[in-house]
């Protein structure tokens, strides 16, 4: 069809002019009709030969279609993945921490959902969640549990506070202070409120907010204190928001999540790895510095 000629084709496929030949006689032959025509020393196809060719060109682009998205798959460049955290980590650390992956994966639908630790356990044990986040340990027959590391929390508080004096902070010093809590089915909460009472401190619970992001902002805007992740409000600089490592230590400790028996895709494996690889290598201490943003925390990969 593209040669003219037996025997360029031949050259052109590796094989011997007489093996085209018989190629051609038995696909005309299975045919059942003319498939070149011999003018002026040129095989010329026929309009069947044609019509023929067009379809053998639309199936070879699907087969070579076909081979470019198996490598597609095989390299993430296409996918999706459905990815939950709490909002402390979905709103800030988890859009940065995979931004150098799925930059150029113009392919890949990357779902990153912002919910608490117990709604997304629920989701993960649903299968409706590829990858969930956790500061809750999970012991539910359906769901895979990894250790992703643990943070010791830090104390906020407004600009100008007197306590910002202290390069650290003990729990007493958190004695009748206008304190933002968080719910009491949050971790967070649960951690504090066990180091109030075991020391003996009594705070003045302002009011609750739903997230530790929301309890950083209310910081911002001067209406309390509150004790929460590392990671929560780090938009914040020094001068709306003093963090301070806070003694006795309580941690926080993060969960990876997964369906079990349902293996998760190539990009989803990708994405996993990234996010463990990255948490587990952030250095806690400029999380707890007076001064702390995005770009001075090391997010090594």
């Amino acid at each position: 069809m593209e040669t003219g000629s037996a025997t360029r084709a031949g050259e052109r496929l590796g094989i011997t002019q007489p093996a085209i030949s018989k190629l051609m006689k038995s696909l005309a032959d299975e045919c059942g009709f003319v498939l070149f025509q011999r003018r002026g020393g040129q095989l010329v196809p026929t309009r069947e030969a044609q019509l023929l060719g067009l379809e053998v060109a639309r199936l070879f682009s699907g087969s070579r279609r076909v081979a470019e998205f198996i490598q597609a798959i095989r390299t993430n460049q296409v996918g999706e993945v459905s990815l939950a955290a709490p909002p402390a980590l979905a709103t800030r650390y988890l859009p940065q921490i995979l931004a150098s992956e799925i930059r150029d994966l113009s392919d890949l639908h990357l779902q990153i959902m912002s919910r608490s630790s117990p709604q997304i356990i629920d989701l993960v044990a649903a299968g409706q969640l590829d990858i969930g986040l956790s500061s809750m340990a999970v012991d539910h027959p359906d769901i895979e549990v990894e250790h992703v590391r643990s943070f010791a929390l830090v104390c906020l508080l407004p600009f100008g506070h007197p306590l910002g004096a202290k390069p650290a902070l003990d729990i007493e010093d958190l004695r009748e202070q206008p304190f933002i809590s968080l719910p009491t089915g949050d971790c967070t909460f649960s951690n504090t409120s066990r180091a109030f009472k075991v020391n003996g401190v009594s705070v003045s619970r302002r009011i609750e907010a739903p997230h530790s992001e929301t309890a950083a902002l209310m910081v911002a805007n001067g209406i309390g204190l509150t004790i929460v992740p590392p990671f929560a409000g780090i938009e914040f600089d020094a001068q709306r928001v003093l963090r301070r490592a806070i003694r006795p230590v309580e941690h926080l400790d993060i969960w990876m999540l997964k369906r079990r028996n349902r293996p998760i895709s190539m990009a989803a494996d990708m994405i996993r790895a990234q996010i463990l690889r990255t948490l587990r290598a952030i250095d806690e201490e400029p999380l707890a510095q007076p001064s702390v943003s995005l770009a001075s925390v090391s997010l090594a990969s």
